[in-house]
């Protein structure tokens, strides 16, 4: 279809711009049928091989050679408001949400920073399905600081496990009775939760300041599909509904116990993700799908924006300097905000790996870091989709998509503005930061 603004544009829905950053070019994507498959019910699909435990490098390379059919899969996964179980059924096949799940229950124990590179890469294709992936993925890395008691029993029926959190406590109550808890109502922003085996809530107990984290399993719970919504739809962040379930005491690990330095899980899993205090480390698991979507969104701008034709005059809007001198700066953000995020994950890692505590300055850097980072991305998106005039208003149109997701993620409190740029303020001002 050619919109008539645009004489010659390209239908918003091409969608040969968008490449994976650093992909293989060796790589290939499983041949995807459009209507959605089993894994290995595509002839002739070529994935990478799975059979020994993969380093980040393998497991970066598998997520590229899906990039394509998540990529066609996108508008799928909006309509449904949920990943497709076929593309659950890849992330699982190809240890895509594995990375931080301890060995000892088949998963592999990668540095941090692995399900960043996973989910930048992932978002080219779909950034829903990459929040998933590497958003509640890294939640393996969340039980394995619990007890072992907990970790058995959530991946006592085998590996492939998605524990779905809800992060708010709306209706919620926490009751202390014999031998653990009793929890009833709803937890709201439990995405992936049409797939999720476990379900992990925070809540306060009657009178207690304190918050606690509280494990079970799917048959505890029910979802109320409230997640109708502007902006990243196909995570299926639904609300997680309990009524009157019982949660034992050692799946119940108060917030102190596990932001803290050697939580109890750290006794049984020795990687440092396990032991190290956690609270810095948190809010980085959105860098990844943010990223790759704003990197999608300007691959696909350039690519629509080549060929398109003004209809008025009939310039190639590409010759406009104004354009270049927009596309440009949209470029230098994306730059910026690739650095920073760098940053942010050596200092994570280069603390973590020591076990060493992190200093008040570099608490409050880390938060100002991954605001700015959300920013940088989101303007870089915004000043694309607003130079595509009509183009861009199209749900059709992968910039637009990227758009409306990058706002919706933008609302989350690790990368908030108003909630993470103050604490470096105030040190900077020779005040208390409140840095956590």
């Amino acid at each position: 279809m050619t919109l008539a603004t645009d004489k010659g544009a390209k239908a918003p829905n091409a969608d040969k711009g968008a490449k994976a950053p650093n992909a293989d070019k060796g790589a290939k994507a499983p041949n995807a049928d459009k209507g959605a498959k089993a894994p290995n019910a595509d002839k002739g699909a070529k994935v990478p091989n799975t059979d020994k435990t993969p380093n980040t490098e393998e497991l970066v390379r598998r997520a590229e050679a899906l990039v394509p059919l998540l990529r066609e899969r996108a508008a799928e996964t909006e309509a449904l408001r949920r990943v497709p179980e076929a593309s659950m059924a890849l992330l699982h096949e190809q240890g895509l949400l594995k990375y931080y799940q301890p060995k000892r229950y088949g998963g592999f124990e990668l540095d941090w920073g692995t399900h960043f590179r996973i989910g930048r890469v992932i978002a080219h294709g779909c950034p829903s399905t990459a929040w998933i992936a590497a958003v509640v993925g890294a939640h393996t890395c969340y039980v394995g600081r619990f007890p072992k008691e907990a970790q058995d029993e959530v991946w006592a029926d085998g590996p492939d496990v998605l524990i779905s959190t809800g992060s708010v406590q709306k209706t919620g109550t926490v009751k202390k009775v014999p031998g653990g808890y009793q929890l009833s109502g709803g937890w709201g922003f439990a995405s992936g939760v049409d797939h999720a085996q476990w379900g992990r809530v925070e809540g306060r107990k009657e009178g207690d300041k304190e918050v606690t984290q509280f494990l079970f399993p799917r048959a505890d719970f029910s979802i109320d599909d409230v997640w109708h919504v502007a902006g990243m739809k196909g995570t299926g962040t639904k609300d997680i509904v309990l009524n009157d379930a019982f949660v034992p005491e050692h799946r119940a690990l108060p917030m102190a116990r596990f932001t803290g330095a050697m939580p109890p899980g750290a006794e049984a899993n020795q990687h440092y993700i396990y032991q190290t205090e956690f609270r810095p480390f948190s809010g980085s698991s959105l860098l990844g799908p943010i990223l790759g979507t704003a990197e999608a969104a300007f691959a696909d701008y350039a690519a629509m924006t080549s060929e398109r034709i003004g209809a008025i005059f009939g310039n190639k809007v590409a010759d406009n300097a104004a354009v270049q001198i927009r596309v440009s700066e949209s470029s230098a953000e994306l730059a910026a905000a690739a650095l920073l995020a760098e940053n942010v994950y050596v200092m994570l890692n280069t603390r973590g790996k020591a076990r060493e505590p992190f200093t008040e300055a570099e608490r409050a850097s880390a938060m100002r870091d991954r605001a700015f980072i959300m920013k940088l991305c989101r303007q870089s998106c915004e000043r694309l989709v607003t130079m595509m005039g009509a183009q861009g208003l199209f749900d059709t149109n992968p910039v637009q998509r990227a758009f409306r997701d990058l706002h919706a993620m933008a609302t989350q409190f690790g990368v908030n503005w108003d909630l993470n740029m103050p604490p470096y303020g105030r040190l900077a001002l020779g005040l208390p930061s409140g840095a956590r």
